[in-house]
């Protein structure tokens, strides 16, 4: 039900966190738990209910953007294909001109933007974002927070964004979480660090 933000200096430990929660890093001791379940123990369970978005694509770079939904679909039983192509229309990836484009020539904002279409076609309930504004012209970032604002209409469904850009975060952030050294130096409410 609300956006949390991660910030902290680089090296901080946050995209780290992040690739623990999705199990793409073992953890040393511990139990991470995510929508009520073992990230391990239910790691399918898991993945199938979230939506991932990274600062760099993690799509195949030769595949043309006509294809992604083909290979991507399968993994979540979720999958909406008439949302997806939605998101690809109302990103301008949609057509057929778009669709003979290799992902490696689009530009990173329109990267950015089929990675969200993926990660939102399945419904997630929760969005993981990590650095997914960074890099991005000041209108595309905006057009993104606009986009998660939407998605949090839905009050059962929440976002995890790690982001060095706080003017994101305070734009869209209920709660911020700052990491350093791989520790959290404080957990508090958006509004008691933007009121300061």
């Amino acid at each position: 039900g609300y956006i949390m933000g991660l910030i902290g200096p680089n090296g901080a430990g946050k995209s780290t966190l992040i690739k623990l929660i999705l199990n793409m890093i073992r953890r040393d001791h511990g139990s991470i738990q995510v929508l009520g379940l073992d990230n391990i123990i239910d790691e399918e369970a898991v993945k199938e209910r979230l939506g991932v978005v990274f600062d760099s694509s993690y799509l195949y770079e030769q595949w043309k953007v006509s294809k992604v939904e083909r290979i991507v679909a399968p993994l979540y039983p979720a999958w909406n294909g008439d949302r997806y192509r939605r998101y690809l229309d109302d990103f301008g990836l949609g057509g057929a001109q778009n669709g003979k484009k290799k992902i490696k020539d689009l530009s990173r904002g329109m990267g950015m933007k089929l990675q969200l279409a993926c990660a939102l076609a399945h419904n997630p309930d929760l969005l993981i974002l990590d650095e997914a504004t960074a890099g991005l012209d000041p209108m595309a970032r905006d057009e993104i927070l606009d986009l998660l604002r939407d998605f949090m209409a839905d009050e059962s469904r929440g976002i995890l964004i790690s982001s060095h850009i706080t003017t994101d975060l305070e734009k869209i952030a209920d709660r911020v979480v700052c990491i350093d050294q791989g520790r959290i130096a404080f957990d508090v409410e958006k509004d008691l660090i933007t009121d300061m």
